[in-house]
C-alpha cells in the first residue's frame, strides 16, 4: 500500500468515527428531551351518585319468584335489597289469629361480594333486607402526570374496582298460613345501589 492509499483509508477512518459520533450525541440529546417532559398538575375528586330498581310481584303456596338486576358500575360501595310487603289474609274471619306469612329474601351476586346473613333473611314482617358493602369513596389528592390520559390510567387502575358489577339475583319463597284460602302474597322489591365516579381537572397558573 503507498502512501496515498494509506491517506485514503485513514480520511475514511475519520468520516466513519465523525459519523458515529455524530448518531451517539444525537442519541443522547433525544434521551435528554425525553427525562426533560413537562410534568403538570391534575385534582382529582369524586362524584358520589346512586341508583335503583323497583320489582313487584306475587309469590305463591311453596314457589319462590325470582328478579335479576343489571349493576354494571365499577367503583361500588355498597348495594340494598329490601323486601316488602303487607300480609293479604292477616285475620280471621270471626276472631284474629296468631299465624303470619313467612317470607323469605335470597340475593346472589357477582363474584367477589360478601352479602350480610349470606345473602339470605326471612321472617313474619316487613321489611326484610340483604346488605353488601364494598368499599369507600377516596379522598379527593393532587397528582403531577404529564398529561390528562395517563391520570385517568391511573385512576382506574388504583380506584375504580369492577367488584360488584354485573347481574345480581333475588329469589322471593314463602311460607303461608295453615289456612286454605291463603295461597300466596303480593311483594315489593326495592334494589339501591351506591358508586363513584371521577371528576379530574388540571390545576392552571395564572
Amino acid at each position: 500500500m503507498d502512501r496515498r492509499d494509506r491517506i485514503v483509508v485513514f480520511a475514511g477512518i475519520v468520516i466513519l468515527v465523525i459519523a458515529l459520533a455524530g448518531v451517539l450525541l444525537q442519541g443522547e440529546e433525544s434521551t435528554e428531551a425525553e427525562k426533560t417532559v413537562e410534568m403538570r398538575t391534575f385534582n382529582v375528586n369524586w362524584n358520589e351518585k346512586t341508583g335503583a330498581y323497583r320489582e313487584e310481584g306475587y309469590v305463591a303456596k311453596g314457589g319462590t319468584e325470582t328478579f335479576n338486576f343489571s349493576i354494571n358500575k365499577e367503583g361500588l360501595t355498597g348495594v340494598t335489597f329490601t323486601l316488602e310487603w303487607s300480609d293479604d289474609w292477616s285475620r280471621g274471619f270471626i276472631i284474629p289469629w296468631n299465624w303470619s306469612d313467612t317470607l323469605e329474601l335470597r340475593v346472589s351476586a357477582p363474584s367477589g361480594v360478601q352479602l350480610s346473613g349470606s345473602g339470605t333473611v326471612s321472617g313474619t314482617g316487613s321489611p326484610l333486607e340483604v346488605e353488601a358493602a364494598m368499599g369507600t369513596t377516596p379522598n379527593s389528592m393532587q397528582v403531577n402526570a404529564s398529561n390528562m390520559t395517563a391520570v385517568q390510567e391511573m385512576v382506574k387502575e388504583k380506584y375504580m374496582s369492577s367488584t360488584g358489577s354485573g347481574v345480581w339475583q333475588a329469589s322471593v319463597g314463602i311460607s303461608t298460613k295453615p289456612f286454605l284460602l291463603d295461597r300466596g302474597n303480593d311483594f315489593t322489591i326495592h334494589v339501591s345501589y351506591s358508586y363513584f365516579e371521577p371528576v379530574i381537572s388540571e390545576v392552571t397558573t395564572s
